[in-house]
């Protein structure tokens, strides 16, 4: 395990850094020499189509490569901190359902990779800081700028959009479970863009960073925009869908992340759940069902073989063929059911080798899934669910399983039953996606606990400090504001 770090991003990050992604608009005027430490504030927030280069900027890092330390000239980065689908994939292969091999995300597979040196500790802080310092700078320089009062409103709405996401993996990925102990203080809030002299902030309430998730998509969705550029960049549904998965964790609105999530998946169940993705190799961005992904065009954007879960997940093409499927995860498939693309191809006599899955296909245009709509219909169900709606939720999950299934047959489970089978709808439907089963467990307070078929059997109990990562000692380092203890 490598031991270097990043340096912390509020102390090291600068305004002018971030200049750079929009160097090649080509406004005419910015076709003259620049100075090359990037372009001033008061040219970039001039233009709506600056400012949209901005946008499309800090999306670009979704993409990016991170480095272990950003200060020794080496780039030491790695596939297993790719950026925002790396993140995802070190919680999908944190559960049952898949068996990671000896290769990329071990770590993460093994619940070992969250000591304050490590790299996954070390990437997750730096990589949600720098997107959530590049937000407070949209929605700063927008603040001030001469633009029309529409176009601010929705860039200053797409820019708390990005910075609650952020802070809520920061939350999921530092701190305990929200409902276990709200003021538990680990993350320090930045509203404001950092400059060189910013000193860091002292970490928190997590009640606090809720807070500010919550206020600031409920101020952005109603200026969000139904349009967009591409299915990369968020919209009102992606801010919508954002709020169903937050609600989901806080447990006390389930009435708005029905609302939500009906938002985000468009209100009809029937057709939001059609997709064209299964036995297709979930690589194509124009899917109907998906509501916000990862586009490649297929050159070396992800640095060819990053894109995780494909390229770590698809055993059928040259890639790193790490990720098997649990033999119990699989068998909970029915034989008619679409999603049911397991195949045994190495007749290996090790078991956690028996199963591959076929759902990802690799190649340099893979596109990733961030949020689809089958997601959103199952928030709805598990809504209905809590709000004592049995019936609807029943309805809603038998509109997916119908769809995956054509022989299923509608649930009549109440109770913990029903809310059982919706979670491992989830799971089937998800997996190897945005790390659904662990999600689950953490913030329903369950524990995750393996079959033997596993190469390491490892159970995780409830609430167990295995659920979140440790603040990286780089940071404890670098911010005066920070306890030395922090991770006692």
């Amino acid at each position: 395990m490598k031991t270097k770090t990043y340096l912390n991003p509020i102390k090291v990050f600068t305004l002018l850094i971030v200049f750079l992604f929009v160097s090649s608009c080509s406004k005419d005027f910015l076709d003259e020499p620049q100075n090359t430490a990037g372009l001033p504030e008061s040219v970039v927030f001039s233009d709506r189509e600056i400012v949209q280069s901005f946008v499309t900027g800090i999306y670009d890092r979704y993409k990016g490569q991170w480095d272990d330390d950003l200060a020794d000239g080496i780039n030491n980065s790695d596939p297993d901190t790719g950026g925002l689908y790396a993140m995802y994939f070190a919680r999908a292969i944190k559960g049952n359902d898949l068996i990671q091999g000896p290769s990329l995300f071990t770590f993460d597979y093994g619940h070992e990779n969250r000591e304050p040196t490590y790299r996954r500790t070390s990437f997750t802080w730096t990589f949600n800081y720098e997107i959530i310092n590049y937000a407070n700078v949209l929605i700063n320089g927008v603040e001030k700028s001469t633009l029309d009062d529409d176009t601010k409103k929705e860039f200053i709405a797409i820019g708390k959009t990005i910075r609650a996401f952020h802070y809520f993996q920061l939350a999921l990925e530092f701190a305990p479970n929200y409902n276990n102990d709200r003021s538990v203080a680990k993350i320090p809030i930045y509203t404001q863009p950092a400059t060189g002299a910013s000193e860091g902030n002292p970490p928190s309430p997590l009640s606090d960073v809720y807070n500010l998730i919550l206020s600031d998509l409920k101020a952005a969705i109603p200026d969000l925009p139904e349009e967009r550029l591409g299915k990369s960049y968020i919209n009102k549904a992606v801010g919508n869908g954002f709020l169903a998965r937050v609600l989901q964790v806080t447990q006390d609105d389930w009435a708005l992340a029905s609302a939500s999530a009906k938002a985000a998946y468009g209100g009809n169940a029937s057709n939001a759940v059609i997709s064209s993705s299964w036995g297709n190799g979930f690589d194509d961005l124009t899917d109907e069902e998906w509501i916000w992904g990862l586009y490649q065009d297929g050159s070396n954007e992800s640095n060819f073989y990053w894109l995780s879960p494909h390229v770590v997940m698809d055993h059928l093409s040259l890639s790193y063929q790490a990720t098997y499927v649990n033999t119990n995860f699989r068998n909970q498939f029915s034989d008619t059911d679409i999603r049911k693309l397991f195949l045994d191809i190495y007749n290996s006599a090790t078991p956690y080798r028996e199963f591959i899955s076929t759902k990802f296909a690799f190649s340099f245009g893979a596109d990733a899934p961030f949020m689809r709509k089958s997601e959103m219909v199952l928030i709805d169900a598990e809504a209905q669910f809590n709000l004592g709606n049995e019936n609807t939720a029943r309805d809603l999950l038998f509109v997916l399983q119908s769809e995956r299934d054509p022989n299923t047959i509608k649930s009549s489970n109440t109770g913990n039953a029903l809310l059982n089978e919706i979670l491992l709808e989830r799971r089937k439907e998800l997996y190897g996606e945005i790390g659904v089963e662990w999600f689950d467990a953490k913030r329903l307070r369950r524990p995750i606990n393996r079959d033997p078929v596993h190469r390491v059997v490892i159970n995780v109990p409830a609430d167990s400090e295995l659920f979140y990562l440790k603040v990286p000692q780089s940071e404890i380092d670098a911010n005066p504001n920070m306890p030395s203890n922090i991770n006692n």
